[in-house]
């Protein structure tokens, strides 16, 4: 049974394995690379799930896929936030687990009164955008040659979703 819930310092080496797992097997959905994410210390990780509202969903004892947003930080978009370090293991995918999971985070949001939150999503990657779509989001523009990854260019889909 799949279990979802906030995730904590405590869950920081479990979350740091599933980020280099998602780097490695999708090198191109990621902006900052596989060997910023292998050279951090636990502790990076640990202070990341402090600031950051990250989201996990477990299956019985094990971290299957994860989530976080990060609010707007500046007092004039505060109502704001990001989608980031979006990860599903393949047992995870297909399941509807990520979905209630994004679910669950956007009500959280709108509660802590975040209004819209935005995403990047690589355009071939066709099952997170569908995915994404059935949860509201909106494409609303194309982020031409957002990532660069051995030596070809990936353009990303903006997305947004009004809580």
């Amino acid at each position: 049974m799949a279990s979802i819930r906030r995730l904590t310092p405590k869950d920081a080496e479990r979350f740091r394995e599933i980020r280099i797992e998602g780097f490695r097997q999708h090198p191109a959905a990621f902006g900052s690379g596989l060997a910023n994410v292998i050279d951090q210390p636990l502790s990076f990780f640990e202070s990341w799930l402090a600031d950051l509202n990250a989201y996990g969903v477990f299956e019985d004892d094990e971290l299957v896929a994860v989530a976080a947003y990060a609010r707007g930080k500046g007092v004039n978009v505060r109502h704001t936030a990001n989608l980031i370090a979006v990860y599903a293991r393949p047992q995870a995918r297909g399941t509807g687990i990520m979905a209630q999971m994004i679910e669950a985070m956007c009500e959280d949001a709108r509660q802590e009164g975040i209004e819209q939150i935005t995403l990047c999503v690589t355009v071939d990657n066709q099952a997170a955008q569908k995915t994404y779509r059935k949860l509201g989001f909106e494409r609303f523009g194309t982020a031409p040659k957002a990532i660069l990854h051995d030596g070809h260019y990936y353009d990303e889909d903006l997305m947004v979703r009004f809580l």
